[in-house]
C-alpha cells in the first residue's frame, strides 16, 4: 500500500460547514442520512404545528358558533318585543274615535311606532356588532396561520436547509471524488506517497502566463518510482457546466505543477512534475491540452503505472522531503 498524508481539502471543508449546521459526519454518506433525519424532524414539526394550530381554530369558530347564536336569540327576543309594542299601539289606534283630541292621538301613536322601529333597528345593531371581534379573532388566525406554522418550524427548517445545501454542494462532491482518488491511489506500492490538499509556497515570485506565482493549492501530489505527478480531482455536473459555474482545474494543477517544479529546481532536483486532473461526474467543458491530462478517477492507475521506472527510493525521498 502507497503512503498516504494528508486528506482531502474539498472534505475539511464539508467539514466546517457541517459544523456550521450543527451536525456530524464522518462519510460523504453521513450527510443524506443527516439530511433525512432533519428532514424528517422538520415534517413532525409541521404536523405537529398544524395540528396544535387545527385546534386552536376550531376553537374559535366554536366560540363564533356560540355569539352568534346567542346574538340570534337576542336579534328574535328585540322583534318580539318590538311586535307587541307595535300590536298595542294599532290596537289603540283602533279604539280612537273621530275628533281633534283623536287625530292627534293618531300623529302621537304614528311617531311612537316610528320611534319603536327605529329603537328595534338601533338594538339589531348593536347586538350584530357583538360578533365582529370574535369574526376579527378567526380572521386574523387564519390570515397569520401559515406565517405561524414557519415560525414553529423555522429552527427545523434551518437545519434541514443548511444539511440539504451541503448535499448538493460542489465541496461534497468534490469531497467524494477526492477520496476516490486517495482510496484508489492507495492501493499502488509503498514505494509510492500520496500527499493530499497540499500547500505550495516559493520563496520568492515567479514569472508564470504574464504575471507572478508564488503560492498553489494541489489536491494531490503522488511520488513514486513512475515520477512525480500534480493531481487536481474535479467531480462536475450538467448543471454547474451549463450555468458556467465549472472552476478551471487545468490552470489549477498547471500553476501547481510549475511552482512544484521551482521549487525542486531550487532546491536542486531536476525531476519533471506532470499535471493531471482526474475527473468524475460529467464530462469536463475542455481538454487539458498537450500538458494536462484529463484521466477518469477509475483509469488513474493504469495511466500512472504506464511507463519506465524514473525515479530511484533515494530520489523519491528527497522529492517528498523538498514538497511536503
Amino acid at each position: 500500500m502507497a503512503i498516504v498524508i494528508g486528506a482531502s481539502g474539498a472534505w475539511k471543508e464539508v467539514l466546517t460547514m457541517a459544523r456550521t449546521a450543527g451536525i456530524v459526519v464522518n462519510e460523504p454518506s453521513d450527510v443524506g442520512i443527516q439530511l433525512a433525519r432533519a428532514q424528517k424532524v422538520l415534517y413532525e414539526e409541521e404536523i405537529l404545528a398544524r395540528d396544535d394550530l387545527a385546534l386552536q381554530q376550531t376553537t374559535l369558530e366554536h366560540d363564533l358558533a356560540q355569539k352568534r347564536s346567542a346574538t340570534a336569540e337576542d336579534i328574535a327576543l328585540i322583534r318580539a318585543r318590538s311586535e307587541q309594542d307595535l300590536a298595542r299601539l294599532s290596537a289603540r289606534l283602533g279604539n280612537l274615535r273621530s275628533g281633534a283630541t283623536a287625530a292627534a292621538a293618531r300623529v302621537w301613536i304614528g311617531l311612537s311606532r316610528l320611534s319603536l322601529q327605529a329603537q328595534e333597528s338601533a338594538q339589531i345593531r348593536a347586538r350584530s356588532r357583538a360578533v365582529l371581534p370574535a369574526q376579527r379573532a378567526i380572521q386574523d388566525f387564519l390570515d397569520g396561520r401559515e406565517t405561524e406554522v414557519a415560525r414553529r418550524v423555522e429552527g427545523a427548517r434551518r437545519i434541514a436547509s443548511g444539511i440539504e445545501a451541503i448535499a448538493h454542494s460542489a465541496a461534497l462532491a468534490n469531497a467524494i471524488a477526492e477520496r476516490t482518488v486517495i482510496r484508489i491511489l492507495s492501493t499502488l506500492p509503498d514505494d509510492f506517497v500520496l500527499i493530499s490538499d497540499l500547500h505550495l509556497r516559493s520563496d520568492h515570485d515567479l514569472p508564470f502566463e504574464g504575471g507572478y506565482l508564488k503560492t498553489a493549492q494541489l489536491d494531490h501530489l503522488l511520488i513514486g518510482p513512475a515520477g512525480i505527478y500534480a493531481i487536481e480531482t474535479r467531480s462536475w455536473s450538467r448543471t454547474a457546466i451549463a450555468a458556467g459555474e465549472e472552476a478551471d482545474p487545468v490552470l489549477q494543477v498547471t500553476r501547481a505543477s510549475f511552482l512544484c517544479t521551482h521549487i525542486l529546481k531550487d532546491a536542486g532536483c531536476d525531476q519533471i512534475v506532470r499535471s493531471i486532473v482526474a475527473s468524475e461526474g460529467a464530462a469536463p467543458t475542455r481538454s487539458g491540452g498537450a500538458h494536462v491530462a484529463v484521466v477518469p478517477a477509475a483509469r488513474l492507475l493504469a495511466y500512472i503505472q504506464y511507463g519506465p521506472q524514473l525515479m530511484s527510493v533515494q530520489e523519491i525521498a528527497d522529492a517528498c522531503r523538498i514538497l511536503s
